[in-house]
């Protein structure tokens, strides 16, 4: 059974407590290492009620990803003062990459929309200091983050966002194709929608049609769409993508629709309201997902602060044998806005910091009485098989490889396998007395056998001169 596995060691990082942080801090951010700054930098989104239109992108910085510092940078100007950790005004829906190929002074990128000005790029030389840049991207407005990085399997600069379709609705979109891959009938509204567009540069204007590729389908209620998508691709996995798409559950009658034109009071109830989770998608080619519907990070309690919305941000950062995730949880619900107008800073919630096992995403579960999984053939590189896995204290396992027509190979069949016990991200399997070499495979189509009991495992992996 392939179950999905939450972070945890969960703790809160950041709050608002700066006088342009009044409002609290929104959904959007994202967090990356800055190796010449060698420090990491997590960019979030401040509400204050003191300002118009009210919001902005600022900086903080850390050294270890656990205690963060809001620098002065100066600026940015706010109520007069440029002593503030501002790094552009009037924009909330973007993601901050570092672009490599790019001149020096443009290292950085911000791809953000906001209303009335669509989709822009600014850049900057050391992600502090942005410049907007005269190309439009797109007339589109997101209206929540776009997740941007760049995809090594096809040389391209890929950006994720919300869209959706009806002539109510509240954005300028391009043409939206459907990715057949969907199944929900298209003739109905789709409701927030993940679509994708692909540039070969990132100052490239978005002239392809906007592709659909993830939204609600017959599985899931009527009343929930998807938010925000935190799509990424997975350097740890040749052909990997994850994204955390975030499934609004709307209180609104989801019969009259009314959370796809911005609902007013005067018709009753919240603004647009709900509550939002995390969830986890998995992919091959960024395109056709497979979406788990169990939560990836749910609404919970964190000591005495009760979540109501949670949003994963772009951004997987590894600090030794751990990977590190970063979310905002509020404790207010979607269109719960009148709570944001005291000052809260802690009580409204803020960004979080979870830990992830490598590669613990999702792993295969074998029940205690146990069971098999035999792969489909594939060739691999290298000499020897390693194991990231757990079998408690009381499960075992055993690997064998088979020829492509699942027929057996001597000396490295099931009784050939000395047992695997234990917790491990790096598990050589050994045969016989101690075998480890399994170069004479290399380049062949081969099955693996896996026969486990009371164990999760998270990956596979061959590897060179691990003997």
């Amino acid at each position: 059974e392939l179950t999905v596995n939450p972070p945890g060691r969960e703790e809160l990082v950041l709050i608002a407590d700066k006088p342009w942080e009044s409002g609290g801090i929104t959904s959007y951010g994202n967090v990356l290492w800055d190796p010449e700054a060698k420090e990491y930098k997590l960019y979030y989104v401040p509400v204050s009620w003191d300002a118009e239109p009210g919001y902005c992108t600022a900086l903080a910085t850390s050294k270890d990803g656990i205690h963060w510092e809001k620098p002065n940078l100066g600026q940015v100007e706010w109520n007069g003062s440029k002593e503030n950790n501002i790094v552009v005004w009037a924009q909330r829906e973007g993601t901050v990459v570092i672009d490599p190929s790019a001149p020096t002074d443009k290292r950085f990128a911000l791809v953000s929309s906001a209303p009335e000005v669509g989709t822009q790029l600014f850049t900057s030389p050391d992600g502090i200091e942005f410049t907007l840049q005269e190309v439009q991207l797109s007339p589109h407005q997101s209206d929540s983050q776009i997740s941007t990085f760049w995809d090594d399997r096809i040389g391209k600069w890929a950006h994720y966002f919300k869209v959706y379709e009806g002539e109510d609705g509240w954005h300028t979109d391009s043409k939206v194709e459907v990715s057949k891959s969907i199944p929900y009938p298209q003739e109905e509204p789709l409701g927030r929608s993940v679509a994708r567009v692909v540039t070969e540069k990132l100052s490239d204007p978005w002239k392809e049609p906007f592709l659909c590729v993830m939204s609600r389908d017959s599985r899931d209620p009527e009343r929930m769409d998807l938010y925000t998508n935190a799509a990424i691709k997975y350097d740890r996995a040749p052909e990997t993508y994850l994204a955390f798409p975030t499934p609004y559950y709307h209180y609104n009658e989801p019969e009259s629709r009314a959370y796809l034109n911005e609902p007013t009071l005067a018709i009753g109830g919240k603004r647009n309201d709900g509550v939002i989770e995390t969830q986890l998608a998995v992919s091959r080619d960024g395109i056709d997902w497979t979406r788990y519907r169990t939560h990836y990070i749910p609404l919970h309690r964190y000591e005495d602060l009760e979540l109501k919305v949670l949003h994963v941000y772009p951004g997987i950062v590894r600090e030794g044998d751990e990977l590190v995730q970063y979310f905002a949880g509020y404790t207010f619900t979607h269109g719960d806005t009148q709570v944001r107008y005291k000052n809260l800073g802690r009580k409204l919630g803020g960004i979080f910091r979870v830990v992830q096992r490598l590669d613990g995403f999702v792993s295969i579960d074998f029940d205690y009485e146990g069971g098999i999984v035999i792969t489909d053939p594939f060739t691999f590189g290298g000499d020897t098989l390693t194991l990231n896995v757990n079998t408690s204290a009381a499960g075992e396992g055993r690997v064998e490889i088979l020829k492509e027509d699942g027929s057996q190979n001597r000396g490295y069949t099931l009784e050939d396998c000395r047992i695997i016990n234990g917790d491990y991200l790096d598990k050589v399997v050994t045969w016989g007395e101690g075998n480890s070499d399994v170069s004479k495979f290399a380049g062949k189509e081969i099955r693996l056998k896996f026969e486990f009991r009371g164990s999760k495992l998270y990956s596979f992996q061959f590897k060179k001169g691990e003997k």
